[in-house]
């Protein structure tokens, strides 16, 4: 009978503190979904703010910031793609372009910092990397008037070179990092089958690293694409300007911005990031995972 009764109480006490358990881990996923729902509401509010002010017209808009549009203005769609398509094409396949170029260079060049021995390797990579810490806005004037002496000011040419080589030493950082940690004996096989390195890097390295590859492609595109100060000071036609200059001339004739369509331009010119993201999220993640396991 003792053995029964002390049983019974410690059976009670354990039952006890396995809900007070679970209601400790109910409690803190309250307050981490909380805490997650509001970074969630931080974050859409903006958007949310500038959807439903595309489709209002200044007065609309000053009477009432979060009101809902009444009538909605959809022209002001129209008048805004009108204004900004060509920024935007242009920007895109600047963008692209770009992000193209640094993708294989630097392709390139880690796979060479990553598998190749040759004399002063580590001295050179690492006075890359010390690149990375000069402030880009010490660099503007000297790059503006190399750019200049070489005749590419006012042309394509002068965001699409300019954007290869800004993003060629992190790119070159990124894929030295995850190609040092590929197996040396994938390459010393392929190459006792008679591949030549051409081939190696075609059909091994490349297929290998497409994560990496993928999230610096992101990475670079949206670089590219917010670009602001460069194309401002070294683009002056209309015809090749990129969007984020495009997207500060909505001034009417007596020099008044129209804010709906304002609002409206910037749902439109975020649709190609939109894309891009939806699309290339999965290997993004997955680049930056395996890179920084690579690391």
């Amino acid at each position: 009978m003792a053995k029964s009764e002390t049983l019974v109480p410690r059976a009670g006490t354990v039952k006890a503190a396995v809900r007070l358990r679970k209601k400790a881990v109910i409690t803190q996923q309250a307050v981490l979904y909380a805490v997650l729902g509001l970074f969630v509401i931080l974050t859409l509010g903006p958007i949310l703010f500038t959807l439903i002010s595309s489709f209002k017209n200044n007065a609309q808009i000053l009477g009432g910031f979060w009101s809902i549009p009444s009538p909605p203005q959809a022209a002001n769609y129209e008048v805004a793609f009108a204004a900004i398509w060509r920024y935007t094409a242009n920007t895109v396949g600047y963008a692209v372009t770009g992000s193209l170029l640094v993708v294989l260079l630097s392709a390139i060049s880690g796979y060479t910092f990553a598998k190749k021995n040759f004399l002063g390797k580590e001295i050179l990579f690492m006075m890359m990397l010390a690149i990375m810490m000069i402030p880009g806005v010490l660099t503007l004037i000297p790059s503006y008037v190399l750019y200049a002496d070489l005749g590419l000011v006012n042309t394509p040419w002068v965001i699409i070179i300019s954007s290869a080589a800004g993003g060629q030493i992190f790119g070159t950082f990124l894929c030295r990092s995850f190609m040092g940690g590929l197996s040396n004996e994938l390459f010393d096989s392929a190459k006792i089958d008679g591949a030549s390195e051409f081939t190696v890097f075609l059909k091994i390295v490349l297929p290998l690293t497409v994560p990496v590859l993928m999230t610096l492609f992101i990475m670079s595109s949206v670089g590219i694409y917010n670009e602001y100060i460069w194309p401002l000071l070294t683009i002056k036609s209309n015809e090749i300007q990129m969007i984020g200059v495009g997207l500060t001339q909505f001034k009417n004739q007596f020099g008044i911005s129209d804010m709906g369509v304002e609002f409206a331009a910037y749902m439109i010119s975020s649709i190609p990031l939109v894309l891009l993201f939806s699309f290339g999220m999965k290997y993004y993640i997955q680049g930056l995972t395996q890179g920084a396991l690579k690391m």
